[in-house]
């Protein structure tokens, strides 16, 4: 399996030394790329929702899943339980939009959304957490020590 991540945006400075140690981690489970699209430039919001849209819709593969406020709550167990049904040759996109949120035509067009937290969380951190429950899936799979109920 495959797994992409695409966020509009750059990751934080900040939160790189955490990232780059579970990306390293995350790569003894799967082949892992980031994808990083360029922030909107519009002056309005809707604007800048849209300009996003057009470049996510040209990168995700069809069925992608959609990190979005609005989505479905997920726990770790739920993420393993879903990375297991995916095939061995399988690709899949996980998006996360820019600051503003997404369009309606980004999360219409997402197989599936799901909600990080029911708090509003910064885009750049939302990537960290994603990155990390990644590999926290994985080690649930293997029935590694790394995730404790």
């Amino acid at each position: 399996m495959k797994l992409r991540l695409i966020v509009v945006g750059r990751g934080a400075t900040e939160l790189s030394t955490f990232e780059t140690e579970y990306l390293k981690r995350l790569k003894g489970h799967c082949p892992f790329e980031i994808i990083e699209l360029p922030e909107g430039k519009g002056k309005q919001m809707t604007q800048r929702k849209q300009e996003e849209a057009k470049q996510i819709l040209k990168t995700v593969a069809t069925d992608f899943i959609l990190f979005d406020e609005h989505g479905k709550s997920m726990k770790s167990m739920q993420w393993a339980d879903y990375l297991q049904t995916l095939h061995g040759g399988m690709s899949l996109d996980f998006v996360i939009g820019g600051a503003s949120g997404v369009s309606d035509a980004v999360r219409q067009k997402a197989k599936v959304c799901w909600s990080l937290s029911a708090l509003t969380l910064p885009h750049k951190l939302a990537r960290t957490l994603v990155i990390e429950q990644l590999y926290r899936a994985f080690t649930i799979i293997q029935g590694h020590p790394y995730h404790r109920e």
